[in-house]
């Protein structure tokens, strides 16, 4: 850097802009990594969902009735819903790692009770045309997966209390089973009984998410867990819920209008039944690394364009000229900060990783700036300048809802601090502003 004589002429200003511009390459590049770290997580992912467990979703309990419409033809089934279903749902996460990539996991405890209230005659001839076999029926349980399912869960059906057992090694329900995730406890109906009521316990282990479908009229739920950012889904949303540093806990209700449903099919699964009511919460990152830091590389340019700024009033204010490699390699400096970002959050964590590459990335281009300039108020400048837009970004990406408004109204006072400062400069003669 030298004194010099003349303003800065519009070629360099052009070059200068073409610099900025070419800074873009590498942010592709990196761009392009993300993408690809991002699917090898994709995996390691679907390894620990086949190998732990998939997301879990459980299907409220069916009282089911074989029927039989004639002695030569084979069973159908009739299947009633609960009345009443009270369930509360304790998840445990944990963290699991392979290499640098990892995935959430999840036990979960899940206790159930409620009543089956059984449909009068009449109602029954509307639907059913053979004899029900009371005395067989059994409750029928399915979920995506029995991963994690215990010898100690049990069930109790009025007062009764029962193991569960696999659906396909009942006896003569082996084809009636196929392809499905489910377990029966047998509950024969007593011929002057109104109503089935039971307790039950089921552990299941998943990856992600936890929900369940429920078919029936009441139904109460709660969820717990100490995972501290949780997304609720499903078609109904908690009627409370309180989420803390502690972790979660939500609460759902729903009633439906008259008599539970009841259904006949030929198998035991339907998945027909389940079309109403879902509840359910996904164990989200707090910060998602990739989706972040790709964020932060599209933000690439806009430290490039204001350090380029920088420079480019220190020419026009300090008397001071700043060779065009100079600009490249203080654009080259900033590019690297995604980069930096990108391998240092996979080990240590995203913030522990943006502090970092933001330290390495700002000393490096502050000492280049101060050998560069070599007086101390253009460098402290330019310091205040960086670390100021290194904190902004990483405020601006933490705040989710507001991040376009907030980032929008920076640039604009960005933009109107650039053109204050233009109007200090006479664009035809010596700059009469000096740093010294």
């Amino acid at each position: 850097m030298r004194p010099h004589e003349d303003p800065v002429s519009l070629p360099k200003i052009l070059l200068i802009s073409s610099l900025a511009l070419a800074t873009l390459v590498p942010t592709f590049f990196v761009s392009g990594l993300i993408a690809e770290r991002e699917a090898r997580q994709g995996v390691v992912q679907s390894e620990f969902t086949r190998n732990w467990g998939p997301p879990q979703e459980l299907r409220s309990p069916t009282l089911v009735v074989p029927y039989q419409s004639a002695p030569d033809r084979p069973c159908g089934y009739l299947k009633i819903t609960p009345d009443r279903l009270s369930v509360t749902a304790n998840l445990t996460p944990q963290e699991r790692k392979r290499g640098l990539f990892h995935a959430t996991v999840y036990d979960a405890k899940v206790e159930m009770q409620g009543v089956f209230v059984l449909p009068t005659e009449s109602r029954l001839r509307g639907v059913l045309s053979g004899r029900p076999l009371w005395n067989e029926s059994f409750i029928a349980l399915s979920t995506t997966s029995l991963t994690g399912l215990r010898s100690e869960d049990q069930i109790t059906v009025d007062g009764t209390e029962t193991p569960w057992r696999p659906c396909a090694e009942s006896a003569g329900l082996e084809w009636d089973c196929k392809s499905a995730s489910l377990i029966l406890a047998s509950a024969p109906v007593a011929a002057a009984a109104s109503s089935v009521s039971f307790q039950a316990t089921i552990s299941l282990r998943g990856t992600g998410a936890f929900n369940l479908l429920f078919a029936g009229k009441q139904l109460d739920a709660s969820m717990r867990s100490p995972w501290r950012t949780p997304s609720f889904g499903g078609s109904i949303l908690p009627e409370n819920a309180s989420v803390t540093s502690q972790g979660f806990e939500a609460h759902w209700q729903t009633t439906s209008f008259g008599s539970p449903p009841i259904s006949i099919a030929g198998g035991i699964v339907d998945p027909a039944m389940w079309k109403g009511s879902t509840i359910g919460v996904d164990l989200i990152e707090a910060t998602p690394l990739y989706r972040t830091i790709s964020r932060v590389a599209k933000y690439g340019l806009l430290f490039v364009v204001l350090s380029f700024a920088i420079y480019f009033f220190f020419e026009l204010l300090s008397r001071l000229q700043i060779h065009l490699v100079q600009y490249a390699l203080l654009g080259l400096s900033l590019s690297l900060f995604s980069l930096l970002l990108l391998s240092l959050s996979e080990p240590i964590g995203y913030t522990a990783g943006d502090i970092v590459s933001a330290a390495l990335v700002l000393a490096q281009s502050s000492l280049y700036t101060a050998a560069v300039a070599r007086r101390v108020a253009p460098t402290l400048v330019f310091v205040v300048v960086q670390t100021c837009l290194f904190a902004f970004i990483y405020v601006l990406l933490d705040l989710e809802t507001y991040s376009l408004l907030i980032g929008a109204l920076a640039l604009f006072a960005v933009v109107s601090a650039l053109m204050v400062l233009t109007q200090r400069v006479n664009w035809s003669a010596q700059p009469s502003v000096s740093f010294n």
